[in-house]
C-alpha cells in the first residue's frame, strides 16, 4: 500500500477545504480571473482585426465578450441563489414528508420534530437563499477538511504497518474457553 498517494490526497483536500472555508469569495475571484483572461484575449483579437483590416472580427468579438463577461460576473450570484432556493425547496419537501410519516409512525414525535426542523430550515433557505449558499459552502469545506484528515490518518496507518509494527490485535485463535 503506497502511503504517498494518501498523503498527497490528504494534503490537497485539507488545503482545498481550508481555502473554501476561510476564503469565502474564492469561487467568485476565480470566475473574475477567467473574465479578465477572456477580456484580454478579446482585446488582442480586436487589435489584430483592426491591424489586419479585417473588421468582420471586431463586432462579433465585442458582442461575444460582453455576453461572456456579463454571464461570468453574475454567475456566482445565480449559483448562490439557485443552490439556496432549490436546496431549500428539497429540504422543505423532505420535512413535509417526515411530518406525514410521523403521523403514521410509532415513533411519531421524533420524526415529527425532525420533519419540523427540516421544514423550518428549508423555509429559511427559500426565503434567504444567499445566506443558505454561504452556509453550504462552509459545510462543504468542513467535510472536505475532514476527508483530507482521514486520508492523512490512513497514510499514517499504512506507513506504520509497512514498517513492521503490529496492528494491536491479539490473536486468540489458539485459546479455548473452559466452562466449569
Amino acid at each position: 500500500m503506497n502511503s504517498n498517494k494518501f498523503i498527497a490526497k490528504g494534503l490537497l483536500l485539507t488545503i482545498s477545504g481550508l481555502i473554501l472555508v476561510f476564503i469565502p469569495k474564492i469561487i467568485t475571484y476565480t470566475l473574475y480571473g477567467i473574465c479578465i483572461i477572456i477580456a484580454l484575449a478579446c482585446i488582442f483579437e480586436i487589435i489584430q482585426g483592426l491591424a489586419s483590416g479585417d473588421l468582420r472580427v471586431v463586432i462579433p468579438c465585442l458582442i461575444g465578450t460582453a455576453i461572456l463577461i456579463g454571464v461570468i460576473i453574475f454567475l456566482p450570484k445565480i449559483i448562490a441563489f439557485g443552490l439556496g432556493f432549490i436546496g431549500g425547496l428539497i429540504i422543505a419537501m423532505l420535512g413535509i414528508s417526515e411530518i406525514v410519516k410521523s403521523i403514521k409512525s410509532d415513533k411519531g414525535l421524533v420524526r415529527g420534530i425532525i420533519g419540523a426542523i427540516m421544514l423550518i430550515a428549508g423555509g429559511f433557505c427559500v426565503i434567504n437563499p444567499f445566506n443558505a449558499g454561504e452556509f453550504a459552502r462552509i459545510i462543504i469545506g468542513v467535510v472536505i477538511i475532514l476527508v483530507g484528515i482521514f486520508y492523512l490518518y490512513v497514510a499514517r496507518v499504512a506507513a506504520s504497518r509497512r514498517n513492521g509494527s503490529t496492528s494491536g490485535i491479539i490473536d486468540v485463535s489458539g485459546y479455548t474457553i473452559d466452562n466449569k
